[in-house]
């Protein structure tokens, strides 16, 4: 697994780099971005395919195997959206830690067997969850941009990169980011507590708690950007909480169990 990691990690890196190159001049081809990006992921996906079913028997679901799913799908739905959403200068960040994580749950193995296709519940119900994680996390990464932005902005400093887009139109796009992330949590939440019995047990309790919190937090911003228009500051403190809700509740007590603890 050692030399398609490395190429992962080549392939990741030419893509950042071309992400840099499109970022400071719009006007750069960018097929050298898209193929190298889908090469890297295509191989990341092969890794992390052959890491989960390394055990023989189940799904080896580790703290890092997950992590870097997560990555993988962060850099996917990323690269498809990268055009419309004008994100060029957050797909170094995305690629890099794509390829860290995927090359760390190579050299680090760790074993958390699950036996998924004997529970399709709770196959459904993984599935929602990572796919509501990774969308909160794009958000929360548009939200560091509009931070940035905002910053630039009260300060009156002058930008010190080019080509990147409004403020208004991060914002936008963050809300745009909250609310599909929100209804794929609310289904992830509520495929749990429908067909999982576990899903409040007390191992699981503080995570079922910590989303809820999250949820809370994100539907709270929804409801109050609908009625009283919430944004700037009150945005960006209530994204990055819930971020921070939602990191704790996915893979706080896992890291604690099987990386501290181990």
């Amino acid at each position: 697994m050692v030399i398609p990691s490395l190429l992962c990690l080549a392939f990741y890196l030419l893509a950042s780099l071309a992400a840099l190159h499109r970022l400071l001049n719009s006007h750069s081809i960018s097929w050298p971005l898209v193929s190298s990006a889908w090469i890297a992921m295509a191989l990341h996906a092969a890794g992390l395919g052959q890491e989960i079913v390394s055990t023989g028997f189940g799904q080896n679901l580790s703290l890092l195997n997950v992590a870097s799913a997560v990555a993988l799908l962060i850099s996917l739905v990323m690269s498809l959206i990268v055009q419309r959403f004008n994100g060029w200068i957050l797909l170094p960040v995305v690629y890099g830690f794509a390829a860290l994580l995927q090359i760390v749950s190579n050299l680090i193995p760790g074993q958390y067997v699950l036996h998924l296709e004997q529970r399709p519940e709770l196959l459904m119900h993984i599935s929602l969850a990572l796919l509501a994680f990774s969308v909160l996390m794009i958000a929360t990464l548009f939200t560091l941009l509009l931070a940035y932005l905002n910053y630039h902005l009260k300060a009156r400093k002058r930008l010190g990169l080019p080509h990147l887009p409004p403020l208004m139109t991060v914002e936008t796009r963050v809300y745009q980011l909250i609310l599909l992330g929100v209804i794929l949590l609310t289904l992830s939440i509520g495929s749990g507590v429908l067909f999982l019995d576990e899903m409040f047990a007390p191992d699981q309790r503080h995570k079922a708690v910590l989303t809820l919190l999250a949820w809370c937090v994100y539907t709270s911003l929804l409801w109050g950007h609908y009625r009283h228009g919430w944004r700037g500051k009150t945005l960006i403190s209530l994204s990055l909480l819930g971020s921070v809700l939602l990191l704790l509740a996915y893979f706080g007590s896992r890291f604690l169990k099987e990386v501290l603890l181990s």
